[in-house]
């Protein structure tokens, strides 16, 4: 059999079937297949394949497990002796002569980027430039298409990692949309249902919820748009590096002479490259739930909480009208009676709750930490706890200053666009919610527990963390709202 055409054969096999190209840092899969890895895990991102809807082999669509991708070394190591023979190869052909002068190409013109033949090396078109032996520059201009290759399969990876990111920050701004939506519907229905208790008009609170409604769904439209713009240009980036990264590939396997033709224009495309991150944008919601009024209403169920010094920290101090609670500069020698918090910087009311409505107001001022709500009756005291409902917490917290959390960390930030010096919390047990509304920027909702029916009593729960800044020292307060216009 002819070498060239045993070499080209088995170029073949060692060809990637994604891109065609040899195959670099090849991984098998368990259906036996085998796959460049960048180019088996971009297909599978641009797919949209993930770990919830599976993936599966581009070729036999057989289930893959990635974290099982195995790296064949020793293909790796062949394909690289494959490369280096048809390379060798390649150099000692004689097939490829100049139209012209019936020579063989065997020269290089850098200034006009072409090959030639030793007679063309004499006109006066070439003459002042400088040409070279192929056999001289070949192995420069390869390494010079590797690295080249190298940064953009960099720039590759890290459009699919922006790609990633896109769809992802996408679906939760479509996930915080579809909730704030809920939250309009659910806080304007409380309002409605409150007011006809009370046998008040209900009409200015259905237009002030279709008003909210008509600003969320014109902010919605908006940042569609800026959203599909971004993603547009990181796709068209992506195809553009594509069709680069596969032009050079197919490049550097072309015979030496082919090549070169025209090498040095390509190169400098791919140096020319560089990735533009689109532009970003706010994808906080500006459509805040706002119920006017609503504050007037929730403080007919107001009650009078007082603090239950028995539960407190010893770290904590309470005020002698159990009104207030401060982060002490030390611990006092309290009783470790049961109801007393152990680990944690909490205390808690003294009225447990059972049925009903009720409605109080907490004054945080400009503390850097604090964390109001409720808790069961029943909670552990003594050991490690997780602010969670499932660990019988119902609470909104801040840290660091800027961290506004509803529960664990596990919930996800909230975004609040005016710091709450004074928090309102309502508790309806037979609805099961406990909502808290921002008192400071017109009691605007901040955010309600999903309901579901609770398994005892409840006390309020009071934190105001730790003294560990210098706006952390002032007590949070229970407000009084007796008399209050």
């Amino acid at each position: 059999m002819d070498p060239a055409v045993l070499v080209e054969a088995i170029v073949e096999e060692m060809n990637c079937p994604i891109c065609v190209t040899f195959l670099r840092d090849p991984v098998s899969i368990n259906c036996g297949h085998t796959f460049c890895r960048s180019c088996l895990s971009g297909l599978w991102k641009l797919s949209g394949e993930s770990q919830v809807l599976g993936y599966t082999c581009p070729l036999c669509r057989t289930p893959v497990q990635p974290r099982k991708l195995r790296p064949n070394w020793q293909l790796a190591s062949v394909v690289d002796k494959v490369r280096l023979l048809g390379f060798c190869m390649e150099m000692g052909l004689k097939t490829d002569m100049c139209n012209l002068h019936k020579e063989q190409l065997t020269m290089f013109c850098k200034e006009d980027d072409v090959v030639t033949c030793k007679a063309c090396t004499q006109s006066p078109e070439h003459e002042a430039h400088t040409v070279v032996p192929i056999k001289d520059v070949a192995w420069e201009y390869k390494w010079k298409l590797q690295e080249a290759l190298e940064h953009l399969r960099k720039d590759q990876e890290e459009v699919w990692k922006l790609e990633v990111i896109e769809k992802e920050g996408a679906a939760r701004w479509k996930s915080h949309i579809e909730a704030r939506k809920q939250n309009i519907l659910r806080e304007f229905e409380k309002y409605q249902q409150l007011l006809k208790e009370k046998e008040l008009p209900c009409q200015r609170v259905e237009e002030e919820a279709a008003a909210a409604q008509a600003s969320l769904e014109q902010e919605k439209r908006e940042t569609a748009n800026k959203l599909e713009l971004r993603q547009e240009k990181i796709t068209q980036q992506s195809q553009a590096l594509w069709e680069m990264i596969v032009e050079l590939e197919e490049r550097s396997q072309r015979p030496v002479r082919w090549m070169l033709q025209g090498i040095q224009e390509a190169l400098n495309r791919s140096r020319s490259w560089s990735l533009q991150k689109p532009e970003p944008i706010s994808l906080e919601l500006k459509t805040d739930c706002r119920v006017l009024g609503l504050r007037e209403i929730l403080k007919t169920y107001a009650v009078d909480v007082r603090l239950d010094p028995d539960t407190a920290y010893s770290c904590l101090v309470v005020s002698k009208d159990r009104k207030s609670v401060h982060y002490g500069d030390s611990q006092q020698n309290l009783p470790d009676n049961p109801e007393r918090f152990y680990r944690y910087n909490i205390v808690l009311g003294s009225q447990c709750i059972s049925s009903g409505r009720h409605y109080w107001e907490v004054e945080v001022g400009d503390r850097s930490e604090w964390g109001v709500g409720v808790c069961m009756e029943n909670v552990e005291r003594k050991e490690v706890v997780h602010l969670s409902p499932d660990y019988g917490f119902w609470v909104i917290r801040l840290r660091k200053g800027t961290e506004y959390r509803a529960g664990t960390n596990e919930y996800p930030l909230l975004p609040l666009s005016v710091p709450p010096r004074r928090v309102g919390i309502f508790l309806d047990y037979e609805a099961h919610e406990i909502s808290f509304y921002n008192v400071t920027d017109d009691s605007s909702h901040i955010f309600t527990f999903p309901g579901y029916p609770f398994p005892g009593r409840l006390l309020p729960y009071f934190s105001p963390c730790y003294s560990i800044a210098t706006n952390n020292t002032t007590p949070i307060t229970i407000c009084s709202l007796a008399g209050e216009d």
